[in-house]
């Protein structure tokens, strides 16, 4: 058989982290491709006993078909957590349950990107979302990054000069693979450039829960009075990177049309894991955890 695949598939190509993982099985390697957490940092009592619980006494609540926005109860203790914790979230934002912060990045491109058009982004930058964004035939322009953050300099010159920007793809806490935590000066004047010329900032921010040291830098997002960011969080490196929750929140209007795009992607994320979660936030001592 003569398989005929598309352009946009001849395009791509394995991811490297995926790749080096297979071939790091062995427990006594340490692989340092991926951000992988501590094995013995998941909650596996607390996931056993809710789940338990659930198979017990609410099954039909974990097996069967959900709302695509996600699990109501999560959505809205979500909304509560960040609005007081980050100051994230407006009445003008909505919260969307994602398969991992994976998905955001994929559901925001769809949404907003056609063939040709600009993505910045930090560089380097996460390899994971560069090939997401390649997926959709983006055409990526790096800025590179200095000791606290992205150059501003660099950032505003393609903003400028560069055709079809449709956003900034940014990770401002222990950035990856840099490790860089943009400054709050910096974050400030990138929310301000990017709203000026009407490019969205799409904000990844998996890892600003580990801060073991120093204060937190508030969010881009809770800068955000008009509707220039998009926010995607993640319970990966909090909970368990193989429940596959993450979240997006933004402007209701982006958040809508991608709740569309992932009705035809994976109808919902997965009802027990975000069940799961949810219990965990409200249940047990989460922010110990």
């Amino acid at each position: 058989m003569n398989y005929q695949f598309s352009e946009r598939v001849q395009s791509l190509k394995p991811s490297a982290i995926r790749e080096i993982l297979k071939n790091s099985s062995d427990p006594s390697v340490i692989p340092l491709s991926a951000g992988n957490p501590a094995p013995d940092a998941f909650p596996y009592e607390a996931v056993q006993k809710i789940s338990q619980d659930l198979l017990q006494n609410t099954p039909i609540e974990a097996l069967q078909y959900g709302v695509t926005e996600g699990y109501t109860p999560l959505r809205e203790h979500l909304k509560q957590y960040m609005a007081q914790k980050h100051h994230v979230g407006t009445e003008n934002d909505d919260i969307l349950i994602t398969s991992g912060a994976q998905q955001v990045m994929d559901l925001l491109t769809k949404t907003l990107l056609n063939e040709g058009d600009t993505v910045l982004c930090e560089a380097p930058s996460f390899i994971g979302s560069l090939n997401t964004f390649r997926s959709y035939r983006a055409k990526l322009v790096g800025i590179p990054m200095e000791e606290d953050g992205i150059h501003i300099g660099k950032l505003e010159e393609a903003l400028r000069t560069e055709k079809n920007v449709k956003y900034l793809y940014t990770i401002p806490n222990f950035q990856n693979p840099s490790g860089i935590t943009m400054s709050l000066e910096k974050r400030k004047k990138v929310y301000e450039l990017c709203r000026d010329h009407n490019v969205i900032v799409l904000e990844d921010n998996p890892y600003g829960d580990l801060r073991f040291a120093g204060e937190d830098v508030p969010s881009i997002k809770s800068l955000d009075t008009e509707g220039v960011v998009v926010y995607a969080g993640s319970f990966s490196k909090v909970i368990s990177p193989g429940m596959r929750v993450g979240y997006a929140i933004g402007p209701k209007e982006i958040l809508q049309k991608m709740v569309v795009c992932k009705q035809g992607e994976d109808v919902h994320s997965n009802m027990w894991a975000q069940i799961v979660c949810h219990r965990i936030m409200t249940e047990y001592d989460y922010e110990a955890h």
